[in-house]
């Protein structure tokens, strides 16, 4: 077992040191003479450095022992990661053998679990030749945090989002999803320092996938050397697996967990074991290494929200008016007001399932100066969520004439006349239409705002396999070469599936400005009083039920890269400034094949238009209303009633938002079962039927002829559920090379000065393949019957119709992109190392973050939209859809970083760390309008599509960070620590291409067109803290774990209308753990992840002024796990 030991004199010694440490809290004192001594013993420690493989790895000219170093065991980088520089290469399980000091000592106290893990990060700090941090495997172990996303974010300027996806603010992630580094998305991921990646349109990796017990510990590099590969500006995350010679023989562990949500009130399992072992032969070293782990966990989150506020005025006569009248063009005047269009709940559950699986041989010289490398990593993460929503349908609300008072009340508004409290209801009689008396459904409520009750089923798996092959010789005493060959693929398969039922109420909404919202949804009021009647007073009821719309969305992703390094390094003299120069160069081929649908929505049934009129026999041939819930289905739009009941079960929304929110559903509603769509191919059959039980082509009056499940629809290439340009290939090929000088040594007062000064040079060529694709539509129109309404697109003259026809014909045009850029990439990284453990650093580089694969896709898929809301002022139907940019190229950055860093003791340190970045060419979306013309017709699109800005970001800011073991103190009392960080970060954004003022889809409400040029840059917190007490003593390990972010930009464009940016609002948590040492090799304890119960809230900006109100409110379980942990030496 690794350990420091301290005598008891000693210890006496260490009470002068603790006072001086103390004072590290409020910066007001230097060492005392012991702990200068101390500390100028511990700047003798092996220096750790980024290497030609990514690993950090020794990089002194001998082999150093101090009691500071890594100890063996410890899952600490390896020197066998390094390019060989001059003298025998020697693993830090070889360097860790105790000095003379520490055997003599007495067993007084043994540092391991969470000191040694902080006291191995806090070295891999010190002695790194770059800005960074580190996380050892302790850290992931000993911390209570169930994945590497959420140790991450314990990292000082390190923050995780809680978001499956930033433009997605409705869907929750319960363990966070991406990092970004001081602020920056434009973060490098690796694994042992090579590329890793997803190919869901991605270039990183997804660092929730990757189970944390697979790793010996995670790396962030803040500011990049030459020899690293680029790709991160914000910074570069390293997650390290471990190898057989980082510990000195045989290595037997593993772990039994078991982990509770105490929302969900599930349990799952993670068990996890690895093997090591190496052997002394005549022919060398040899060492192998396997692992496996399979963990489990099971979720719930629920959320309130507040829909898509809109601008209205109120007229003259109190009336609530939309600015411009979407029918006439009028432009209404009075007092502006906010107002929203509906409300929602939403109850998601999760269930994560992660596989992981490495392998890895070494292989020594007898002389030690070559060394051989294998390893193999497979990650595979499984997820399957369901999820229930109560909305209300808010394109229905708008295109009808936008929310109003419910009759006989009025809407409060706060001083910035932004609505407080109100019943909001739909126009009062616009579905007069549907009275029986005109041959209408008898069921469907004249008024009242049309809801859906949403269920959804999904199910992903992301898999990674990553091989590779490293040989490192030393072919001279100064000479080292290294050799490097790394294989990647990587699968992403997702099938989502929709189906939204619908029902009739209005919404009480109270905002108090703190609170989740108090949402009620209430029943309607009917006349004739056939809906929601004394027969059927309950939404339980099927028979108030009616399916509306389904929508599904597959992915079958593929990516695939080679990738070969030749490093050369030869050092100089002991007595030269100059220890080293290291040459390289690096190809990488990838190949990224996204096969992604968009999502592919369509009408079930509806109150308007439908086959056999069911419910109002007296009138057959009238407009036969939806298919309710009650009603047998067997797919005839001619028969009645015959068939069996379609799918359906009741959601109660048990303990909804945990009784912190009003349960809106007023006891639960009917769905089509989340769990029977997440089996695709039954579920779609069903699904079908109901269409086919509702579509009538000979009385269609809206030309929609309804839902087709993604495989159906005309044009997908043969034997899979893709149209042509659905299926994106780019290739991507890149040569760099790089040449770095590395230099030091001691200055005449007894200063240390190192570093290294370099260059850079990197091209890329990209082709990015694709479609312009105008999918085949049909658009039929009749006379209406029974005072039937006509659509908006049916009232249009019979020759834009016919345009609409000829435009939607189904042609595709190949559209192949191509791509080359390069870019020179100086950087010069310097360390002043002044003695008594106090030490500063400088730096200065140029870096680059290519965009996503799906961000440049060459393809277009031009979609009229024939909807009431999107056909305004009696004009032309507008597609509306989003693209990617195959000649979008990188983000740019020149990066300054400057740190003060003071190490007291093994385990104490203060640091500041001073930063500036200005970037260039940021990624950010245009919104504008054009023209298209497809066979003879041309109509207005109106596009997003991701360029590179003109204009200059630039992010400032400052981390400080403190640990500290308090031997010092006396008894049980030195058994206590801390380790906290503070991050400060300020942004100027870059704002975001809108439409026009005057465009209609701005006047009419529908697209936002807030001024951006005033918001941060997205995911960037201005403050972030972490606070970490811990408490470590005769084998009793105890820590919490704080972390707080204040609020950030989720998003500058929300993927629904009207695609306001939205915030994600501060947030606090805290996790713990408690683990007792049973024996020196097994460990028994308990982790809780979100003991503080935390809710999540973001919300919209509204207007210019960056007003911002309520938009969403999420709460999530509370976490539990029972721990086994062995380790046997």
């Amino acid at each position: 077992m690794a350990k420091f030991e301290i005598t008891r004199a000693a210890r006496r010694g260490n009470l002068l040191k603790g006072g001086a440490s103390l004072l590290a809290l409020c910066l007001a004192a230097a060492p005392n003479g012991a702990l200068a001594q101390q500390a100028d013993a511990a700047a003798g420690q092996t220096t750790l450095t980024p290497n030609a493989a990514g690993r950090t790895a020794s990089s002194d000219r001998t082999a150093a022992t101090v009691a500071g170093a890594p100890q063996a065991g410890a899952a600490q980088p390896s020197a066998n990661g390094q390019v060989p520089s001059g003298g025998a290469e020697v693993t830090q399980a070889e360097q860790s053998t105790a000095t003379p000091q520490d055997e003599a000592a007495d067993q007084d106290i043994v540092v391991t679990g969470i000191r040694q893990s902080l006291k191995s990060a806090q070295a891999i700090k010190r002695n790194s030749e770059v800005v960074g941090d580190s996380i050892s495997s302790e850290d992931i172990g000993a911390l209570p945090d169930r994945s590497v996303t959420e140790a991450l974010q314990r990292v000082p300027g390190v923050s995780i989002s809680r978001f499956s996806a930033g433009a997605d603010p409705d869907h929750f992630a319960t363990e966070g999803s991406g990092v970004t580094v001081r602020g920056l998305s434009y973060t490098r991921s690796e694994i042992n320092g090579r590329d890793s990646f997803s190919a869901n349109n991605g270039r990183g990796l997804s660092f929730a996938d990757v189970p944390a017990e697979l790793l010996g510990g995670v790396d962030v590099f803040k500011s990049p050397s030459a020899d690293m590969i680029e790709g991160g500006i914000g910074g570069s995350v390293n997650l390290r697996t471990r190898l057989p010679f980082d510990s000195t023989g045989l290595v037997l562990g593993g772990t039994l967990e078991n982990n509770y949500g105490d929302f969900v009130k599930k349990s799952a399992p993670t068990v996890s074991v690895l093997g090591s072992n190496r052997w002394e032969t005549g022919i060398g070293d040899f060492g192998i290494l396997a692992s496996f782990v399979r963990s489990q966990v099971r979720s719930r989150a629920d959320s309130v929200q507040i829909s898509n506020w809109g601008e209205r005025v109120i007229g003259a006569d109190g009336s609530l008016l939309q600015p411009v009248d979407a029918t006439t063009g009028v432009v209404n005047t009075g007092r502006t007001v906010y107002v929203p269009r509906g409300a929602a709940i939403r109850s998601q559950e999760f269930n994560r399932t992660r596989y992981g699986y490495s392998a890895a041989g070494q292989w020594r010289s007898p002389d030690k100066s070559m060394t051989a490398t294998a390893q193999f990593l497979r990650t595979d993460s499984r997820e399957a969520w369901t999820e229930n929503s109560i909305e209300v349908a808010t394109d229905n609300v708008l295109a009808a004439g936008d929310t109003q008072p419910f009759p006989g009340t009025s809407f409060a508004y706060d001083d910035d006349n932004v609505f407080t409290s109100g019943i909001i209801t739909g126009p009062n009689g616009y579905r007069a239409d549907q009275d029986p008396a005109n041959g209408g459904d008898q069921r469907t409520p004249s008024n009242g705002l049309q809801s859906n009750n949403i269920s959804r089923g999904n199910q992903s798996r992301f898999r990674t396999n990553d091989a590779s092959f490293n040989l490192k010789w030393q072919a001279t005493n100064r000479l080292g070469i290294n050799l490097d060959y790394q294989h990647v693929w990587s699968q992403v398969k997702v099938t989502d599936l929709t189906v939204w039922g619908t029902t009739f109420q209005n919404a009480d909404i109270r905002l108090d400005g703190t609170n989740p919202a108090y949402v009620n949804f209430i029943p309607v009021t009917n006349t004739p009083n056939n809906y929601q009647n004394a027969a059927h007073p309950s939404y339980l009821d099927a028979y108030n039920n009616f399916y509306r719309s389904a929508m599904d969305h597959i992915e079958d992703s593929e990516g695939n890269e080679d990738a070969a390094r030749i490093d050369l390094d030869y050092s100089f003299p002991e007595d030269s400034w100059l220890t080293s120069v290291r040459v390289g160069y690096r190809f990488a081929d990838r190949q990224n094949e996204a096969r992604s649908t968009g999502y592919n929505w369509g009408v079930l049934s509806e109150i308007w238009g439908g086959g056999n009129n069911q419910d109002n026999a007296a009138a057959p041939t009238g407009p036969g209303g939806p298919v309710w819930f009650d009603r047998p289905i067997d797919g005839n739009p001619v028969t009645r009633n015959t068939g069996n009941l379609g799918p359906q079960q009741a959601f109660l929304y048990d303990n909804f938002f945990r009784g912190k929110a009003n349960d809106s559903s007023n006891g639960g509603r009917v769905f089509v079962p989340g769990s029977f769509l997440q089996d695709y191919g039954a579920a779609t059959q069903a699904i079908s039927q109901i269409a086919q039980e509702w579509r009538n082509f000979t009385s269609n009056l809206s030309g929609a002829n309804g839902w087709v499940p993604l495989a159906g629809r005309a044009g997908v290439v043969a034997g899979t559920p893709f149209l042509p340009g659905e299926i994106n290939p780019v290739s991507e090929r890149n040569n760099a090379v790089y040449a770095m000088a590395r230099f030091g040594n001691d200055l005449s007062n007894g200063w240390n000065l190192s570093g290294n000064i370099g260059v850079r040079y990197t091209k890329t060529d990209r082709v990015s393949s694709g479609f312009f694709a105008f999918p085949q539509q049909s658009f039929s129109c009749v006379a209406p019957t029974n005072g039937q309404p006509v659509s908006r697109f049916c009232a249009l003259p019979q020759a834009v119709r016919d345009a609409a026809a000829a435009f939607q014909n189904g042609s595709t045009t190949p559209n192949d992109a191509k791509l080359s850029y390069d870019y020179f990439l100086p950087s010069f990284n310097v360390k002043l190392a002044m003695g008594g453990g106090l030490q500063f650093r400088a730096a200065f580089t140029k870096s680059v973050a290519p965009p996503d694969f799906g961000l440049t896709r060459s393809y277009y898929n031009i979609n009229l939209n024939t909807s009431d809301q999107t056909i305004l002022f009696n004009g032309a139907p507008v597609a509306t859809f989003q693209v990617g940019n195959p000649f979008l190229k990188p983000v740019r950055a020149d990066n300054y970083d400057v740190t003060a860093e003071w190490y007291f003791s093994n385990v104490g340190q203060l640091t500041l760390s001073l930063f500036k970045k200005d970037l260039y060419g940021v990624q950010t979306n245009s919104l504008q309008r054009q023209s298209f013309t497809n066979n003879g017709a041309t109509f207005d699109g109106i596009i997003t599509t991701p360029l590179n800005s003109t204009e200059t970001g630039r992010v400032k800011g400052f981390e400080v960070g403190y640990q500290q073991t308090y031997d010092f103190l006396p008894g049980f009392l030195s058994g206590f620590g801390l380790a906290a960080n503070f991050t400060y970060v300020k942004s100027s954004g870059v704002s975001q291409q809108n439409l026009d003022s005057d465009d209609p889809n701005v006047t009419a409400g529908i697209i936002s067109n807030v001024d951006t040029s005033g918001l941060p840059l997205q995911g960037l917190s201005k403050y972030q803290f972490n606070f970490a007490p811990f408490y470590q003593r005769n084998g009793l390990e105890v820590r919490a774990a704080y972390n707080w972010r204040s609020k950030n930009l989720l998003t500058i464009r929300d993927v629904i209308v009207p695609n306001s940016p939205v915030y994600a609002e501060k947030y606090g948590q805290l996790d713990a753990s408690i683990f007792y040492a049973v024996t020196p090799a097994i460990k028994m304890g308990f982790q809780g992840v979100n003991l503080t119960n935390s809710i999540t809230r973001t919300s919209y900006v509204i207007n210019d002024d960056l007003l911002t109100r309520p938009r969403n409110w999420f709460i999530a379980d509370r976490r539990f796990t029972f721990s086994i942990r062995a380790s046997f030496r």
